[in-house]
């Protein structure tokens, strides 16, 4: 770990000779935090406090085209970091890659304020073992998905260095590709310095680049996942298919309301009952109504969806929370992909990848 904080320093300190239009930040973070224990399962194994570093390249586009996406600026870049569970018998440790976007909603003067969404992948040391680590319930997988929000201040010492004090959720699971999978949320606060450079201020942009239509919008789609068919270390993963509908009607310029259906095929549930003489299917259908952000090109959306049918002796609730993340691409940005998962309460269920089309 000594080599990349001394990597890091050296960027920190380095003077660019290079013109380049966009800023780039060369930045390193310390992390604090604790595991919120959100079960009695798991009450034992949360009494401790992660700790981490973190280091990460970004940049801010300042063009009009690339503040178009998010109605803002904001930088886009890759981070490693690296937390120690205070916990190296039953939690281990993880190793972290993560792309993140931070848009900037406040950005007079010295003060910037900020919010950040992460997406990654995690290593993680110490996962369950049903012999030789039976109390880890939070992963049971050395491989799982990271994410994360945080808000953050930025005071802008001058135009190369910068410090922040950022307030993060992070949050690590496997999406039921393999159980148990309680799923792990350590919020941290980390403090950090940016090296920045070709930084020179940012400026209002007009309002006229702002266009934001009111009118309903719908969309179909389809998303595929992966599920596990148990919780020993003999079980397998499986595909599942599904594809939606449904409308999104804005409030205003960011605010929405939506409405939908959904419908997929599990494979997993199909080897479960095959496995256990149930009479379930494996189809499942659901309704679903929530709100959404729409900024730019990106969608944020928060559902609660009904069952219509679903395998009652394998998945006995009926009710369910839906978080998603859209990104229209291309030049119409009629095409739409994206990532969404399942709550039950507090466990995470069936991360998926989703493609959309939408319709005016």
């Amino acid at each position: 770990m000594k080599k990349y904080i001394g990597a890091v320093l050296l960027l920190l300190a380095f003077q660019s000779t290079f013109g380049q239009s966009n800023p780039d930040f060369y930045s390193l973070k310390t992390h604090y935090g604790f595991i919120i224990s959100h079960s009695d399962e798991v009450k034992s194994i949360s009494q401790s406090n992660p700790y981490g570093i973190q280091l990460e390249y970004s940049r801010l586009k300042t063009s009009d085209k690339a503040w178009k996406t998010c109605y803002c600026y904001g930088r886009t870049g890759l981070s490693f970091s690296y937390f120690n569970y205070a916990n190296p018998q039953v939690l281990g440790s993880a190793y972290n890659l993560i792309y993140f976007m931070e848009p900037y909603f406040a950005y007079k003067g010295p003060f910037k304020f900020s919010m950040r969404g992460s997406i990654g992948a995690t290593y993680l040391t110490t996962p369950f073992r049903a012999t030789t680590n039976p109390q880890n319930l939070l992963f049971s997988s050395h491989f799982s998905f990271y994410l994360a929000m945080s808000l953050n201040l930025n005071y802008h010492l001058n135009e190369n260095y910068a410090i922040n004090l950022s307030a993060n959720y992070n949050h690590i699971s496997n999406a039921s590709q393999k159980q148990p999978n309680k799923g792990m949320n350590f919020p941290t606060v980390s403090v950090g310095i940016d090296r920045m450079i070709n930084f020179d201020g940012l400026v209002t942009k007009p309002r006229e680049l702002r266009k934001q239509e009111r009118s309903t919008g719908y969309y179909v789609g389809s998303f595929l996942s992966l599920r596990s068919t148990g919780k020993d270390e003999a079980s397998t993963s499986h595909l599942l298919v599904g594809g939606m509908g449904g409308a999104l009607q804005p409030l205003t310029d960011i605010n929405g309301i939506n409405g939908g259906v959904e419908l997929w095929y599990d494979y997993a549930n199909a080897k479960i009952a095959e496995r256990d003489g149930l009479a379930d299917s494996a189809f499942s259908s659901a309704v679903l109504v929530g709100h959404h952000f729409r900024v730019g090109n990106f969608y944020f959306l928060q559902q609660v969806g009904a069952y219509i049918t679903r395998p009652k002796t394998i998945e006995p609730r009926w009710i369910y929370q839906r978080y998603s993340f859209w990104y229209g691409i291309g030049r119409s940005k009629r095409w739409t992909i994206g990532a969404s998962y399942i709550v039950y309460g507090t466990d995470v269920d069936h991360l998926d990848g989703r493609l959309l089309y939408m319709i005016d």
